[in-house]
């Protein structure tokens, strides 16, 4: 009878440890459905040159700030994803940027061109007309460095119509070249169309450039944001036709639909 009584004491024992193991399953379960239905808002990384357009989407969208913004150079964006930072969108200046990520995306799209231009320092103190001129001796030039989108970009200008610029100053954003040009430290410097149009209350104003290939801008939602529905949706929106007219009105060009990228 002892006997039966221990038997029944320890099956009793572990039927609540089952059951204790059962609740906890549930709980996590329930946990995870929670996080996937969102809920801790939406963190968007994007490249400089973006700053004052991706403040005019957070207040756009879905009745305004709902983004949590991360602004830099694409290649700073880059490395800090890289070394554990999370994002639920990404948005470099050029594709190749974005390459490094692709084992972390869950799609991507094409969401706008921008050409680069020749931003001139209020007054046009150096006289600058055309490219060429940017080479003439004393004119004080500012240019992203090769290994940032901005740069590729000036590389890719200034190869096409046979330029060098002589000992420029090299920066890691294309912001950063504005600041350059808008501050008088710079007289001429390469960035997109909307940086100059954004510093046009500043007196800069700009020379259009012969782009071969206007820089393309990739939108992407990461593997952690595809698990993230507030994500999601804002990511569809983002591709969609009223995040694109936000973007032609602070002069990006149309995204091309047959450059559209899937990792």
């Amino acid at each position: 009878m002892r006997f039966v009584l221990r038997v029944r004491r320890t099956l009793a024992a572990c039927a609540v440890v089952v059951l204790a193991a059962s609740t906890a399953a549930c709980a996590s379960t329930g946990s995870t459905d929670t996080a996937n239905r969102g809920g801790d808002g939406i963190t968007v990384f994007a490249a400089s040159s973006l700053t004052d357009v991706v403040e005019t989407l957070n207040a756009q969208y879905d009745g305004g700030g709902r983004l949590r913004i991360n602004v830099g150079s694409s290649s700073q964006l880059v490395a800090q994803l890289q070394s554990g930072a999370k994002a639920d969108v990404v948005i470099t200046a050029d594709l190749e940027a974005l390459k490094p990520l692709r084992n972390g995306l869950d799609r991507e799209t094409v969401l706008a061109t921008n050409p680069l231009v020749l931003a001139l320092a209020a007054g046009n103190p150096a006289g600058i007309r055309v490219l060429r001129d940017v080479a003439s001796d004393g004119v004080r030039a500012a240019l992203c460095a090769p290994s940032v989108p901005c740069g590729r970009a000036a590389e890719r200008v200034l190869d096409a119509a046979g330029v060098s610029v002589p000992a420029p100053s090299l920066e890691d954003s294309a912001r950063s070249v504005l600041t350059k040009v808008s501050s008088g430290q710079a007289d001429a410097g390469f960035v997109y169309r909307t940086d100059a149009l954004a510093a046009a209350g500043t007196g800069v104003t700009h020379l259009p450039l012969e782009d071969p290939e206007p820089n393309r801008y990739p939108a992407a939602l990461t593997v952690e944001g595809a698990g993230n529905t507030e994500a999601t949706a804002f990511y569809e929106w983002l591709t969609g036709p009223e995040a694109a007219g936000i973007l032609a009105e602070a002069g990006f060009g149309p995204a091309d639909p047959g450059n559209t990228d899937a990792p």
